[in-house]
């Protein structure tokens, strides 16, 4: 028979609740992040059978995905993990595709000459899947994102906690007796209600210290140390991230080479959804007809992007002494 375990919590309720505030925050990082991955890319003519949230979502998560066309659901999408062996560009030869309630075995297109006969090659179309990649090396977004979200979270709840040692900068020292009291006292601190208590029997002073803790106020250096964390995250996924509250960064050599390396990220993500396409297209056909698909970054995100250099120069416009310093220059 198992030992029931204890509940070590169970005379330290804040403890608890801090512990869920923690996972709460580095869920909602996590979140945030992956609403944005899922909306950086959008597919063009996708055949109505195919969904591209599922797409990117399988992409996001597993690195991969594979578009084939079904007998029963015809053209669509689906999860896939590798199951064959290596061909002479180091991509496995097939695929399990698998999806709720769906699971087929595909072979990998990749427009190879191979030495087979016409029928075996006829046979071989009706198996065969396209390989979507999240980025040449098939890795998923999300191990990524869960870093920068850990790292996120560390940011902020320190921030938190240094905000309100700032609020209550003492360490009160009580009796084990008095403890439950001093905690429904300081809820009604914490909570910005002010208290009155007037019972000294209840009350020992004897008993009673505080200590200041003296905690010094460095929420401001977190908070910048989080916006960097952040711009590096969105710099990993391609997204411009413009910062024009420091004057530092208005100088073009370094706007152009953080935008060539963002642009760099966006094509490791872009390149190989691009090539998925293509190959779809002549596999089934649809090279130069109304139905080839392709992939793109959505417009607002492109507009974006492009429309950097004009909001730099509107600043600078509204910042005149920007000029006369010489630490911005004109494009």
């Amino acid at each position: 028979m198992r030992k029931p375990k204890q509940n070590i919590f169970k005379n330290n309720y804040k403890f608890t609740d801090s512990l869920i505030l923690n996972d709460e925050t580095f869920y909602d990082y996590i979140q945030r992040f992956k609403r944005i991955a899922l909306s950086i890319f959008e597919w063009v003519n996708l055949p109505s059978s195919m969904n591209e949230q599922w797409l990117e979502y399988s992409l996001y998560y597993d690195g991969m995905a594979t578009l084939l066309k079904d007998e029963k659901y015809g053209y669509i999408n689906t999860r896939c993990s590798s199951n064959g062996n290596i061909n002479i560009y180091g991509l496995p030869t097939s695929f399990n595709c698998y999806s709720f309630d769906y699971r087929t075995d595909r072979r990998l297109y990749t427009g190879l000459l191979e030495n087979i006969s016409e029928d075996r090659r006829k046979y071989l179309e009706d198996k065969q899947c396209i390989l979507v990649q999240n980025n040449w090396d098939r890795m998923p977004t999300c191990g990524s994102m869960e870093l920068f979200a850990y790292r996120l979270y560390l940011a902020q709840r320190t921030a938190d906690v240094n905000i309100m040692a700032q609020r209550t900068p003492v360490m009160v020292i009580v009796d084990e007796k008095q403890r439950l009291l001093m905690e429904n006292l300081y809820n009604q601190y914490n909570g910005n209600q002010p208290f009155i208590f007037g019972d000294s029997k209840q009350l020992d002073n004897d008993k009673l210290r505080a200590i200041n803790t003296g905690a010094p106020y460095i929420a401001d250096k977190v908070m910048d140390y989080k916006k960097e964390i952040w711009n590096e995250a969105l710099t990993y996924l391609g997204i411009n991230n413009i910062m024009v509250d420091k004057k530092e960064r208005l100088v073009s050599d370094e706007a152009n080479s953080n935008n060539e390396l963002i642009n760099l990220n966006l094509q490791s993500f872009l390149a190989p959804r691009k090539l998925a396409c293509k190959q779809f297209n002549e596999k089934f056909g649809l090279t130069g007809t109304d139905k080839e698909i392709s992939v793109r970054v959505r417009s607002d995100l492109h507009n974006i992007i492009k429309n950097e250099e004009s909001i730099i120069k509107d600043y600078v416009k509204e910042n005149p002494e920007l000029l006369e310093s010489g630490v911005a220059q004109n494009g």
